[in-house]
């Protein structure tokens, strides 16, 4: 339990200075983009531990358009 403490703590730390590393980039980026693109550190790079979140809400995403589907499905044979 104390080792899996402080491999978190490590794991944050390096999290948070990738995350600082990428957000410097950004900026220093930012000047050299065409007028009107906005360039933000996840367009930049995704880092391995986002790309989970990025899932689920496709997941989400795909449960709701199935039932937008059905939903629409049902309101069309009451109409016919």
């Amino acid at each position: 339990m104390i080792q899996k403490g402080r491999n978190d703590v490590i794991e944050s730390k390096e999290k948070r200075e990738w995350e600082r590393v990428r957000w410097l980039a950004c900026l220093m980026l930012q000047p050299h983009t065409k007028k009107g693109q906005n360039l933000t550190p996840q367009k930049l790079i995704k880092f391995e531990w986002e790309k989970g979140e990025e899932v689920k809400d496709v997941e989400k995403q795909k449960k709701r358009a199935e039932y937008l589907a059905k939903k629409y499905d049902l309101i069309n044979k009451k109409n016919v």
